[in-house]
C-alpha cells in the first residue's frame, strides 16, 4: 500500500492537514521540534486505516478530536496492491458516533462507495491491504517509543509467522477433549433407553411385505376392472353410432349400383344403335331402327346420328359417377367395422382379468392383521357375482362382428357385463379399504421401530466417533506441538535472513548475523571479536541500529506473506538515540533495503542541511495548520 494524500480537520493537534500528491517512492521526511505535530501525521494515517490510534485506547477514542472542537475527519488516498487508488473517508464526533466511507478516488467524494460504515470498510480494507491494525503496528508503523524485540506472544508476531491457526487449533482440541469423555457416557446410557424401547415393539417382519403384496394385487384388479368398463362403454357407444351409419351406407351403396347399371344399359344401347346408323346403314336393323326413330320421333333425322354417340357418352359419364358413389359409400360401410372390432376386443378382454387371493386374515374390531400360511381364494358368491357364461359372450362377439344385433340388443348385453365388473369394483374398494387402514397401523409400528433404530445406530456411531475423536486430540496435540516448534524455527530462521541483508549496511559491516531464538531474544555476530554478544554488551546506538533491521526484516516478512506489492514505512524517530553518523548512515542505506518497501517516511526533530529527500515536511509548534502539495 502506498498512500497519495493526506487530509484530516481537527485531528489531534491540527486543525486542518493537507498534504497532497505524495510521491510514492523515496524518503519522506518530516521535521520539528517537540510538540509540533510530527507524531500527528502518523497517528492520522492510523486513525485513517483502521479507526484507532496507537497511543489511544478504543475507550479513549475521542481524544483524536483536537482540543475544542466536536468532531474530527480524516481522509486517506491510497494505492494498494491492486494499482487502483482509493479514497478512505472517516469521521468521529464528540458523541462516539463514528462512520466510515471507502470509494474509488477517481470517482470523487460522491461517487457511489464501495463499502460504508465501520465494519464493511474495515473488511474491505483488510482484503486491500492484507493486515490489520496489529500487524502494522509490529511491522510498518513504528511509533515514537523505544525500539525493542518484539514480544514472541504478539498477536502480529504469530500471524507473521502463522502460529495463530496452530494456536486456534490447539484450544479447539483441548475443549474438545474435556466435553468428549462426558458425551461417551451419555451416549451408552442413552442407547440402554432406546433398546428397551425397540423389545416391547415385537415386529413380524414378513407381515408388511404379504399386506403390501395383496394391496397391489388387489388394485391392480379393480384398476384392470375399471379400464374394461370405461373401454366397453366407449366401443359400445361407437358400434351404436356406427350401426345406423353402415345401414345408410349400404342402402346409398345399393341404390347408386342400380341406377349405374341403368345408366350403363342406355350408353350400350345408344351407342349400337349409332354404330347401325352410322358404320352399317345398309344392315336391316338399321333400316327398321331409323323407322322406328321417324316414327317415334316426328323430328328425327339423319343428321341427328352423331347425337346417339353424344348420347352413349354422356349416360357412359353417369355410370362412371353412380358406379364411384356406389364404392364410396360400400368403403364408408368398410369403415365402420372398425367399431365392432372394437367391441369384439373388449368383450374378448374379460376373459383376461385375472381374480385375487385373500393373503392375510383381517380382525374387523381390533383393526390388526395375521398372516396365514396358506392363501385362500375368495368365493365368488362373497367377492364377486359368477361371471356370464362364455360361450354365450363368444356368440355375443361373434353376432357383433357380423352386424347381426341392434342397438338394444348390444346395450343391454354390454350392461349385463358392466354391472359384473362394477360389482367387482365395489368388492376391491371395500377390501382395499380395509387393508389401507391395517398397512397404516403396521407401518407406523415399523416406523417406530425404524426411528429407534435409526437413534440407536447414531448413539454407537456418536460414541465410535468421540473415541476416535480422543486418539486424534491425543495425537493432535504432539503434532501441534511439534508443527509450532517447526514454524517458529522456519520464521526465525527467514528472519536471520532478512536482517543479515540489513544489518551489515546500518552498522557499516561490524555486525553481519544475528542469532534469533524462538522468544525472539537476539543476539549479534561481532566481526571484530568473532563471536556472539548479548546486547548489552554493546552501545545503546547500536542496540538500535540492530532493533530497526529486526523491525524491518518483520516489514518484509509481512510483505512477502501478506501484500506481495508496494508498501510505505512509517518510521516515528527511529534514530533518536543516534549519533549523526549513524543518522546519515541509515538514511543512506533506508531506501537500498527492499524493492516492496518503497515509500518511507522518517520522523525526526531536525535534518541535517545537505540531506535530500523526495518531500519535506517541516512542522512548527506554533502552527495548527499544515498544507503542502509536492509537485
Amino acid at each position: 500500500m502506498i498512500i497519495n494524500s493526506i487530509k484530516a480537520k481537527n485531528v489531534l493537534k491540527y486543525a486542518e492537514l493537507n498534504l497532497e500528491e505524495i510521491p510514492q517512492q523515496g524518503l519522506l521526511a518530516i521535521s520539528g521540534p517537540n510538540e509540533s505535530g510530527k507524531s500527528t501525521i502518523g497517528e492520522t494515517v492510523c486513525f485513517a486505516l483502521f479507526g484507532r490510534t496507537f497511543s489511544l485506547d478504543l475507550d479513549d477514542l475521542s481524544k483524536v478530536i483536537r482540543w475544542g472542537e466536536t468532531h474530527c475527519s480524516a481522509q486517506l488516498e491510497f494505492t494498494p496492491r491492486d494499482g487502483k487508488r482509493y479514497r478512505l473517508d472517516r469521521f468521529l464526533d464528540d458523541a462516539g458516533n463514528h462512520s466510515a466511507r471507502l470509494s474509488l478516488a477517481a470517482s470523487g467524494t460522491d461517487g457511489e462507495p464501495i463499502a460504508r460504515g465501520v465494519e464493511q470498510v474495515a473488511d474491505k480494507v483488510y482484503e486491500l491491504i492484507g493486515y490489520e491494525f496489529d500487524e502494522f503496528v509490529e511491522s510498518f508503523y513504528l511509533a515514537q517509543r523505544e525500539i525493542t524485540t518484539p514480544h514472541p506472544h504478539s498477536f502480529a508476531v504469530k500471524t507473521m509467522a502463522g502460529l495463530v491457526t496452530l494456536e486456534y487449533v490447539d484450544q479447539a482440541c483441548q475443549t474438545d477433549k474435556e466435553e468428549t469423555l462426558n458425551e461417551i457416557e451419555q451416549r451408552k446410557s442413552e442407547q440402554i433407553s432406546v433398546q428397551s424401547q425397540i423389545d416391547e415393539v415385537d415386529i413380524d417382519h414378513s407381515l408388511m411385505p404379504s399386506l403390501q403384496g395383496e394391496y397391489n394385487e388387489v388394485s391392480r384388479h379393480m384398476e384392470d376392472s375399471m379400464d374394461l368398463i370405461e373401454q366397453l362403454e366407449n366401443a359400445s357407444i361407437t358400434y351404436q353410432d356406427a350401426l345406423p351409419k353402415r345401414e345408410q351406407d349400404l342402402g346409398a351403396a345399393g341404390r347408386a349400383g342400380f341406377i349405374g347399371l341403368f345408366f350403363l344399359v342406355l350408353a350400350l344401347l345408344t351407342a349400337v344403335a349409332w354404330y347401325l346408323l352410322a358404320k352399317l346403314p345398309e344392315h336391316p336393323f338399321a333400316a327398321r331402327l331409323s323407322e322406328t326413330l321417324s316414327g317415334t320421333l316426328s323430328t328425327w333425322e339423319a343428321s341427328m346420328i352423331p347425337w346417339l354417340l353424344y348420347g352413349a357418352g354422356g349416360f357412359a359419364l353417369l355410370f362412371l359417377v353412380f358406379w364411384i358413389r356406389r364404392s364410396a359409400k360400400k368403403g364408408s360401410a368398410k369403415s365402420q367395422d372398425e367399431a365392432a372390432a372394437g367391441l369384439v376386443k373388449a368383450l374378448n378382454d374379460l376373459d383376461g382379468l385375472s381374480t385375487i387371493v385373500i393373503r392375510n386374515e383381517l380382525d374387523e374390531e381390533t383393526g390388526s392383521a395375521k398372516l396365514e400360511e396358506d392363501t385362500a381364494s375368495i368365493e365368488e358368491s362373497e367377492a364377486e357375482p359368477a361371471i356370464v357364461d362364455r360361450g354365450a359372450r363368444e356368440r355375443f362377439s361373434q353376432r357383433v362382428s357380423d352386424w347381426q344385433l341392434s342397438i338394444a340388443e348390444v346395450r343391454d348385453g354390454v350392461a349385463l357385463e358392466e354391472n359384473q365388473l362394477r360389482r367387482g369394483v365395489e368388492a376391491d374398494r371395500r377390501r382395499l379399504g380395509q387393508l389401507d387402514q391395517v398397512i397404516a397401523q403396521e407401518q407406523e409400528r415399523l416406523d417406530k421401530v425404524e426411528k429407534l433404530q435409526l437413534i440407536k445406530a447414531d448413539l454407537q456411531q456418536k460414541v465410535d466417533d468421540k473415541q476416535r475423536h480422543m486418539e486424534i486430540c491425543a495425537v493432535a496435540d504432539q503434532l501441534i506441538q511439534g508443527t509450532t516448534r517447526e514454524v517458529s524455527h522456519k520464521f526465525n530462521h527467514k528472519l536471520r535472513g532478512l536482517v543479515s541483508k540489513t544489518l551489515p549496511l546500518f552498522t557499516e559491516n561490524r555486525y553481519e548475523h544475528l542469532q534469533i531464538d524462538d522468544d525472539l531474544s537476539v543476539r549479534a555476530f561481532s566481526s571484530e571479536k568473532r563471536d556472539f554478544m548479548d546486547l548489552d554488551e554493546i552501545s545503546s546506538g547500536t542496540q538500535r541500529q540492530i532493533m530497526l533491521a529486526v523491525r524491518l526484516a518483520l516489514s518484509q516478512e509481512l510483505v512477502n506473506r501478506a501484500i506481495q506489492g508496494s508498501q510505505f514505512l512509517f518510521l516515528d524517530e527511529p534514530f533518536a538515540f543516534f549519533d549523526q553518523k549513524r543518522t546519515r548512515s541509515s538514511l543512506t542505506v533506508l531506501p537500498t533495503l527492499s524493492e516492496e518497501l518503497n515509500q518511507i517516511w522518517i520522523v525526526a526533530q531536525d535534518f541535517a542541511a545537505d540531506l535530500k529527500f523526495d518531500m519535506h515536511v517541516r512542522c512548527d509548534r506554533e502552527s495548527n495548520a499544515i498544507s503542502m502539495q509536492q509537485s
